[in-house]
């Protein structure tokens, strides 16, 4: 008995526990609307404003987020207002001297935010005019990168009523604002002139055009407004009241001829109708249609391509000696003259070097090949190449610079006996592309080849045989050479380069190297063939193949096309790649950016609507109008 007593006493305290267990509130459903305007003193577009203080109240507490990189006051004036938060309420402090008869546009962006969860008022902005009127014309459009299309943000759009090309480098703009996250941009309340349009990366935030490297673009045209009058057509509806209520009828005076009775229909003798009369008739209510015309101005539309102009002058921008025996001279882009270099202290043999020019023509190597000249540790050499004054006009000038090296002691015995290092793009027991050659790249220059110390092998059942060997020096790459052989499919490989079948300059030889590869089938790899139409004499085409997915494009294929054509792309590997074309228009083979005073956009570029997904054993067309 007492032990059932205290078994109800345990369950009575837990049944007590349970019931005093503290709850935590669920509380409502999350807040996602964004604070509400309550009231504004004074009210948004008032005209004739005159106050230096605006207060806004909201219905919650409110607070402001990133509000420097945000805020645009357009026209821009001479010191930005002071704008705080004070609880439930946005105060802003006119703090410059504000123009006569002008339209201001005070825009925060998504900026104001509710305190508690951070919902956005999406663009706000608060208007008001100093004149005796609100302006009241928009223009909008969207900025997009000119090599690639991508759409820019946070760059500035500006608005000049002087046309002058120079303004945008010595004036603030009238009106301003800014592009989202897809390069949109909108400039509200402008009043009715016609304004250069003008876009500007601002990377010190002054508004001004002066620094060389800011990016910029422009419209070609000024930005005006149109006035469209045009007629129009609508249906005015009878009210369901007048429907709905069969004794509401309309009350119409027709004219009865003597040819046909009071509904129209040919006479019959219609008792207490009067021939040639004119007759009151009720009827049902029917639909009116109401025409007229109509006046409104349209909003100008812009797409505009941003780039840097190429401003650098041409230099010597970097000169070492990182190896004994050469020498490097980089400039900052590609000459357009010889370089000629002398020695300064002492006397040579007249070919004392090697001279080598990379591809892109902006770096020059020296190989010494005197021995008494590359084992000094100071050289100093006169080096005379073209520097340009201004763009375009170059002069000749010779510099003195001093090349110093200190080898360790390792390295001090750099002679005959030194190995020539080799360097290929293929790599042993490796899968080889079939439409690409083997390069062999070396570290040195080469001063001779043996070709019978260099075999190929293809495999053939369980035996090798020997391949003729068909070997080139690459003719923009000093240091390569190329494998010229034709590689068949599903095929195994293997590369043979034995012992001094290269020697360098300085006498060094190569070692053994044995490479062995295979070939994929023909069947793995897909192909594109791509119209491309709309090419004119203006310019040709440059097609790509770029691989995605990169910070920075990489161009897998490239062929330049000179007039509408189908263009084959084949060997790809089955994977998904961009299409694009470069209206080249100056027929360089290369993508070139604009020049504002010379009022030249850059070239043009298109792409595929879609990334191409190329598969295996599968010819994929697509087409790529130019003129559209």
């Amino acid at each position: 008995m007492k032990y059932l007593q205290h078994l109800i006493l345990f369950f009575l305290l837990l049944w007590i526990t349970a019931c005093a267990r503290v709850v935590a509130p669920t509380g409502g459903p999350k807040d996602i609307e964004p604070p509400d305007v309550v009231s504004t003193q004074p009210p948004k577009f008032t005209t004739n404003f005159k106050s230096d203080l605006i207060k806004i109240q909201f219905d919650e507490f409110i607070q402001l987020k990133n509000l420097n990189q945000n805020l645009i006051v357009s026209p821009p004036v001479e010191e930005k207002p002071n704008i705080v938060v004070k609880g439930k309420s946005l105060h802003i402090e006119i703090l410059s001297e504000l123009r006569d008869s002008t339209t201001y546009n005070i825009y925060m962006g998504n900026s104001l935010q509710d305190y508690t969860e951070g919902n956005p008022i999406e663009n706000f902005q608060y208007v008001f005019s100093t004149g005796k009127y609100i302006d009241s014309m928009s223009v909008q459009g969207t900025v997009l990168n000119a090599f690639n299309l991508l759409p820019e943000e946070d760059v500035l759009v500006m608005l000049y009523s002087e046309r002058s090309d120079s303004i945008p480098m010595k004036d603030i703009p009238e009106y301003i604002s800014k592009t989202d996250d897809q390069g949109f941009f909108q400039i509200n309340n402008i009043r009715n002139e016609a304004f250069k349009l003008f876009v500007l990366r601002d990377v010190n935030q002054n508004y001004l055009y002066d620094v060389p490297d800011e990016e910029i673009a422009f419209s070609d045209s000024l930005v005006s407004f149109r006035r469209v009058t045009e007629s129009f057509a609508d249906t005015v509806f009878v009210h369901d009241s007048l429907l709905d209520d069969p004794g509401k009828m309309v009350v119409d005076s027709i004219w009865v001829s003597s040819k046909e009775s009071a509904d129209g229909t040919p006479d019959s003798g219609s008792p207490g109708i009067a021939k040639d009369s004119l007759v009151v008739v009720k009827h049902r209510p029917i639909d009116t249609i109401v025409t007229g015309v109509r006046s409104f101005y349209t909003i100008p539309q812009y797409f505009l391509m941003l780039f840097s102009e190429d401003k650098a002058l041409q230099y010597l921008s970097d000169y070492k000696r990182e190896d004994k025996r050469r020498i490097t001279l980089t400039f900052n882009k590609p000459l357009k003259d010889s370089v000629v270099i002398e020695l300064a202290d002492t006397t040579s043999a007249a070919e004392w070097y090697i001279q080598e020019i990379n591809p892109a023509k902006d770096v020059i190597y020296y190989w010494l090949t005197d021995t008494a000249l590359y084992n000094q540790n100071r050289l100093n050499l006169y080096v005379t190449y073209p520097k340009e004054a201004s763009k375009d006009e170059y002069h000749r000038t010779t510099d003195t610079l001093t090349f110093r090296y200190f080898e360790e002691e390792k390295d001090k015995d750099t002679d005959s006996d030194e190995t020539l290092g080799i360097s290929m793009n293929v790599q042993n027991k490796s899968t080889f592309d079939l439409n690409q050659q083997v390069k062999i790249q070396f570290k040195t220059p080469v001063q001779s080849v043996d070709s019978s110390k260099i075999a190929l092998y293809i495999k053939e059942d369980t035996l090798e045989k020997a391949v003729d060997v068909q070997l080139e020096k690459d003719s923009l790459l000093f240091r390569q050479y190329n494998l010229l052989n034709v590689l068949e499919e599903n095929a195994d490989y293997r590369l043979a380069i034995y012992p001094r079948a290269f020697t360098d300059i300085y006498g060094a030889v190569n070692d053994t190297v044995m490479i062995s590869f295979k070939t994929p089938e023909l069947d793995y790899y897909g192909k594109i063939l791509a119209n491309i139409t709309g090419i004119d004499s203006t310019f040709q085409a440059i097609a790509q193949i770029i691989i995605p997915g990169k910070d920075k494009e990489e161009v897998l294929r490239e062929k330049i096309v000179p007039l509408d054509q189908t263009v084959e792309f084949a060997f790809l590997p089955p994977k998904d790649f961009i299409f694009k074309v470069i209206a080249d228009t100056n027929f360089n083979g290369k993508w070139d950016t604009g020049e504002y005073l010379e009022h030249r956009q850059p070239e043009e570029v298109f792409y595929y609507e879609n990334s191409i997904n190329v598969r295996s054993n599968w010819d994929i067309e697509i087409n790529m109008p130019l003129n559209k």
